[in-house]
């Protein structure tokens, strides 16, 4: 009877350690090149996709940080992203609400004050190339642009996967990967580092931090994403911007902010 309980106690220890161990073995960090390949393969299998975003800067001279709330739809087609945006942006105390599409050629630009959403503001539709990628440029960084539309975006540090900062945290209660990337100091430019958090479920970009000095200016980004819809059926016509177009701000603001 001595002998069996003895058998039992040690096979309970066993088991208890084989499951610590693999316990241990799946929540363990991947190897550096292997989770920044499985990030590349999650960004370049989104093909369609629409996201919250709360987006700050500070840039460089700029006296006040700009505080952004966008609700984007983007539509990845070969070397173009077609791309609806509602915005708004409050700086110095001032908020303002934008529209924005882009459908590959063209693009439609419009602003309201928040307590004039009410206005029959006529859309500015631009199609000269030089002025279309100026406009995009300018709101770009809503766009996810340090991830979609770029080849292998963390594939490029395969080199230097050895000295990538990373660390299991959690956002907003999200289990996700911080992966820290440093740079030198090169002439004016110091401090500069780069911080991307990867939703650990299913290795998409979650929230986007950088930072940088020059001279004795700092520069500032900081974001969040929240997923609305990963691959929706989205119909490519939704983004084709037709003649007088109009847009009903008030609507689409509402609908923005309840999202």
């Amino acid at each position: 009877m001595l002998k069996i309980t003895k058998f039992r106690l040690l096979f309970c220890v066993a088991a208890m350690l084989f499951s610590s161990n693999l316990i241990t073995a799946q929540a363990s960090t991947p190897e550096p090149k292997e989770l920044l390949k499985k990030i590349d393969h999650a960004i370049e299998n989104l093909h369609t996709v629409v996201y919250k975003m709360h987006h700050k800067n500070k840039f460089l001279s700029r006296r006040d940080t700009i505080s952004t709330i966008a609700v984007c739809s983007l539509y990845v087609n070969g070397n173009k992203m077609y791309n609806i945006v509602d915005e708004v942006s409050t700086e110095l105390g001032t908020s303002t609400y934008g529209f924005r599409k882009y459908d590959g050629k063209k693009c439609l630009w419009m602003n309201w004050k928040i307590d004039s959403l009410d206005v029959n503001n006529k859309p500015d539709v631009i199609s000269k190339k030089h002025k279309v990628e100026a406009v995009v440029e300018n709101y770009k960084s809503l766009l996810l642009s340090q991830y979609i539309m770029q080849k292998q975006p963390f594939g490029k540090y395969e080199a230097m996967a050895g000295n990538i900062g990373i660390e299991e945290k959690e956002l907003n209660n999200i289990p996700v990967y911080v992966l820290t990337f440093r740079f030198k100091d090169h002439e004016d430019i110091r401090d500069n580092v780069e911080k991307h958090y990867i939703r650990k479920s299913d290795y998409l970009p979650v929230a986007y931090y950088s930072f940088l000095r020059w001279e004795n200016m700092e520069q500032y980004i900081y974001y969040e994403v929240e997923y609305i819809a990963i691959n929706p059926n989205i119909n490519v016509s939704q983004f084709t911007i037709q003649k007088n177009e109009t847009v009903n701000a008030r609507e689409r603001y509402t609908l923005m902010m309840q999202r």
